[in-house]
C-alpha cells in the first residue's frame, strides 16, 4: 500500500489547506458556504492525512533509507504525524465550537490558531517530504531504465 503514498499526500495537502483557505474566507466574509465547504473540506482532508500517514510508515519500512538520509525521513515522518494531530484536533475543536456556537465568539481566535499551526506544520512536511524525493531520491527507483523510442505505427 505504501506506493499510493506520493498520490494521497497532494490530496492530503491540498484539502487541508484548502479547508484551512476557505475558513478564513468565512472569517472576512461572513458568508455560511465558507463554512460549510471548509467542515466538508476538513472531514475529507483528515482521513485522507491518516492514510498518507499511514503509508507513509508503511514506506519507512519497505523502502532501504541511506544512512545520511535517516535523520531527515525522521523529521519529516515526525512532522506529519504533528500535523495529522494537529488537523484532528482542529476536526474536533471545529465540531466543539460549532455545538456550543463558538465560531461566531472571541473564542473563535482558538480555532483560527489551531488551523494555521496544523498549515504550517502540513507545509513544512511537505518541503522535507520533497527534499527527501528530489534531493536524496527516496522512494526513486535508482535502475537504469530502457531509453524511449519514437513511437510508430509500423510493426
Amino acid at each position: 500500500m505504501y506506493h499510493f503514498h506520493p498520490i494521497i499526500v497532494h490530496f492530503t495537502i491540498g484539502l487541508l489547506s484548502a479547508a484551512v483557505l476557505t475558513d478564513l474566507l468565512y472569517l472576512l466574509t461572513g458568508k455560511d458556504n465558507f463554512r460549510q465547504i471548509s467542515a466538508y473540506l476538513l472531514g475529507v482532508g483528515i482521513l485522507c492525512s491518516i492514510a498518507a500517514v499511514l503509508t507513509g510508515n508503511q514506506a519507512r519500512e519497505a523502502l532501504e533509507i541511506a544512512p545520511d538520509v535517516e535523520s531527515l525521513v525522521d523529521s519529516h515522518r515526525l512532522s506529519a504525524t504533528i500535523a495529522m494531530w494537529s488537523f484532528i484536533a482542529l476536526g474536533v475543536c471545529r465540531f466543539i465550537f460549532a455545538k456550543l456556537n463558538w465560531l461566531d465568539k472571541p473564542q473563535k481566535w482558538l480555532y483560527y490558531l489551531v488551523g494555521v499551526v496544523a498549515v504550517i506544520f502540513l507545509f513544512r512536511t511537505g518541503i522535507l517530504g520533497g527534499k527527501m524525493v528530489y534531493l536524496h531520491g527516496v522512494g526513486v527507483q535508482k535502475e537504469a531504465q530502457k531509453p524511449l523510442q519514437k513511437p510508430s505505427f509500423e510493426q
